[in-house]
């Protein structure tokens, strides 16, 4: 059981626990860090997660909040163990630093709902959509083993799907991501073709707000909500939220910011409300990768009549 989670899950485990195991002692991180003869700053570090904790560390800080119970000592030691491994640290010269910190946990949510305004989920795209669109961002300045190697992650992230209980998945999307040609015709329609197929997936909830809704909060940014898993044993109920931000200045928000969190959980509802339901999102998807073949003016007029039949 606890190796179907990943080391940023646990990591993020240890870390509320200790936290709480201090505060149940009523110190502050700045006493604790004293009695043990630690800089302040490390405490801070530790409780926030910004570096791995060794086994010597975690013992101190135990016996400084006098946790002796053989169990509980064991589990938050198999935490810290765990927690240490790299899963995605190889990729560090092409990705940054938040995007890094979120993969380590999308691939152990327990839930996944992602709003996505302007291109299709890296979860949901084709290697040669990929490739078209992170070339495409990225312009002239991005090398082409840059790119290879951005695939790759993308590729590799999708063995989520392949997990014994895949997490539940809700995708947002706007319509004009599913119109923007990325990579040209063959390639966007290889894409959507894609795209409806994992839509039939019992755990891919694939939604499309229609351009005829005009301006809505997604609009603002890509942004995903996740929800983790539970650990054997954990006392961390319902500290599992985490907020990631996409854009050029991406931002990785846990549940220590409940309020931004709880902001874009009900924008995420309200977009809901906006959006064609899974059965028409897949009847719109699969019209415009066949206009999209078909070529031409007839395609283009059998893809709007079909969207206003959509509508009705």
């Amino acid at each position: 059981m606890m190796a179907s989670v990943g080391p940023a899950v646990q990591r993020r485990r240890l870390q509320v626990e200790l936290r709480q195991l201090r505060e149940r002692r009523s110190k502050t991180q700045r006493e604790v860090a004293s009695d043990i003869g630690w800089s302040l700053s490390k405490l801070i570090r530790i409780e926030t997660g910004q570096v791995g904790l060794s086994l010597s560390d975690l013992r101190a800080l135990l016996a400084e909040y006098g946790v002796c119970d053989p169990e509980v000592r064991s589990r938050l030691e198999a935490l810290a163990r765990e927690g240490r491994k790299q899963q995605w640290g190889r990729y560090r010269d092409v990705l940054n630093p938040d995007f890094l910190a979120y993969l380590g946990f999308e691939g152990s949510a327990a839930t996944i709902r992602q709003a996505e305004p302007q291109v299709l989920p890296g979860l949901l795209q084709t290697s040669k959509y990929a490739r078209a669109v992170i070339a495409g961002v990225g312009g002239a300045e991005v090398s082409s083993s840059t790119v290879d190697r951005q695939v790759e992650v993308r590729m590799k992230r999708q063995e989520i799907f392949k997990r014994e209980v895949p997490p539940e998945m809700f995708f947002i999307l706007d319509e004009s991501a599913l119109r923007r040609p990325v990579g040209g015709r063959a390639v966007m329609a290889d894409q959507l073709n894609h795209l409806a197929r994992m839509a039939a997936l019992h755990h891919v909830h694939l939604r499309v707000i229609p351009l005829e809704r005009g301006a809505h909060p997604g609009l603002r940014g890509a942004f995903v909500l996740l929800e983790l898993p539970e650990l054997p044993g954990s006392s961390n109920h319902g500290d599992g939220a985490m907020l990631f931000l996409e854009s050029s200045q991406t931002s990785l928000i846990t549940k220590d910011n409940a309020a931004t969190i709880a902001t874009y959980e009900q924008d995420f509802k309200f977009l809901q409300t906006l959006a064609l339901s899974e059965g028409k999102t897949v009847q719109l998807i699969t019209d415009i990768a066949a206009s999209l073949q078909a070529g031409g003016f007839a395609g283009a007029v059998a893809a709007k009549a079909t969207f206003q039949r959509l509508l009705r």
